[in-house]
């Protein structure tokens, strides 16, 4: 008698667990299928209610605060992926990027060098370092991070923010000439960084020629709407 309650007390748990399962699947599913960010997200935090080990749906909701800028969460929900899945290389670089964007500079280099020692190709790790070495006033580390992702290559976009961020770097050593040069191919690369030399020193008008019409289009909507430099997309995001 003991032991048949036992194996039905085991059946019942082994159903209940898989039950749950289906139905964290089912809302994760329909977080994907909603084109409403905050709608996706509930969907995502039901789902993982359901099924605490479903990174997949950790993953998701992190992105979603990310671009929430609500980077505490964000970083949460990371950590919760590196949990679950210890050698998961996005998610210290998304970590990272979080860090960077709230202002965690320590946390930030942490997180993308752990994403380096994972992956040392990962040319858009070397390129959010550069930045956040930058700006904890590490230039030289952040000049030759910068070189390391722009040799690496990758998206035009990461080579572009690499090229901009060791401009920014040379202009603070005082080497106009080769912050200049580097600007330049960044802009190339990527025209949302006329915003880059639009603040960070006074813009001439051969300069503004030199930048041609898409340059100027460009300054004018930094002017007037506001434009902001959107943070770095992650492929697959669903």
């Amino acid at each position: 008698m003991k032991r048949t309650l036992i194996a039905m007390l085991t059946y019942m748990t082994l159903t209940t667990s898989a039950a749950w399962a289906q139905d964290a699947m089912h809302y994760f599913k329909r977080g994907l299928e909603s084109s409403m960010a905050n709608t996706r997200i509930e969907f995502f935090t039901k789902a993982v209610e359901l099924n605490p080990n479903l990174v997949e749906a950790y993953q998701k909701r992190a992105l979603h605060y990310y671009y929430q800028r609500k980077f505490e969460k964000a970083m949460q929900d990371y950590t919760k992926v590196i949990e679950l899945v210890p050698e998961e290389v996005e998610a210290y670089r998304m970590r990272g990027s979080a860090y960077l964007k709230n202002g965690g500079l320590e946390g930030a280099i942490d997180n993308f060098s752990r994403a380096i020692e994972l992956d040392p190709q990962q040319a858009s790790a070397y390129g959010q370092r550069a930045e956040a070495y930058r700006l904890n006033g590490m230039v030289q580390e952040a000049i030759r991070d910068s070189t390391k992702a722009i040799h690496l290559g990758g998206d035009a976009r990461t080579t572009a923010n690499a090229y901009a961020t060791r401009a920014k770097s040379y202009r603070e050593l005082g080497n106009s000439d080769l912050a200049d040069a580097d600007f330049d191919k960044s802009f190339e690369l990527d025209p949302r960084y006329v915003l880059y030399r639009y603040l960070a020193s006074s813009t001439s008008l051969e300069e503004v020629r030199r930048m041609g019409l898409l340059g100027i289009i460009t300054l004018i909507a930094v002017g007037i709407f506001q434009v902001t430099l959107r943070p770095p997309k992650k492929t697959g995001q669903g």
